[in-house]
């Protein structure tokens, strides 16, 4: 309980930081999302080698995965466009998977309560990729939807609770 608190104060302060200071955010932010899609690419790579007595097949496919992994974290480590464009194509996806899945929750569902749910997941969904479409175009737009995210979590985190 006491530990939700103290992460929530430090997920608002974060938040409030990345809003603050977008550019400088969202450098650190492709700094080390590249540096974790390295470490990934290396651990694939290991794995890869560790495979080759079992299964050729595997063991070629880890190390492909391995090889992409460290090419876009040498690519996303301090590339502010790329890191955007990366959040702003996620939030693409999500966008859509929300407003199919309202469609077909409108489409399919009978009761009001859950064409209710249906719709507020197609109005999310169409919110959802407008947010995508700013953040894909300008790095301030995705150090905004990262801050206020932490926000949102953090205060979910220090209200929240048994």
């Amino acid at each position: 309980m006491e530990n939700q608190k103290i992460f929530g104060i430090i997920a608002i302060i974060l938040g409030i930081l990345v809003i603050v200071f977008p550019m400088a955010s969202d450098l650190v932010l492709s700094v080390f999302a590249g540096i974790m899609f390295a470490f990934l690419g290396i651990y694939y790579l290991l794995a890869g080698a560790y495979s080759w007595n079992f299964s050729k097949g595997v063991s070629i496919s880890y190390i492909i995965l391995g090889i992409l992994g460290i090419i876009l974290g040498c690519m996303l480590s301090f590339n502010i466009l790329l890191f955007s464009m990366l959040i702003g194509i996620y939030m693409y996806i999500t966008g859509f998977m929300l407003l199919i899945s309202g469609i077909i929750g409108l489409a399919y569902r009978t009761d009001s309560i859950t064409k209710m749910g249906a719709g507020s997941m197609l109005i999310l969904g169409i919110l959802t990729i407008i947010i995508g479409f700013f953040a894909f175009r300008d790095p301030f737009y995705a150090a905004l939807l990262i801050g206020l995210s932490l926000i949102i979590d953090g205060i979910s985190l220090f209200f929240g609770g048994e």
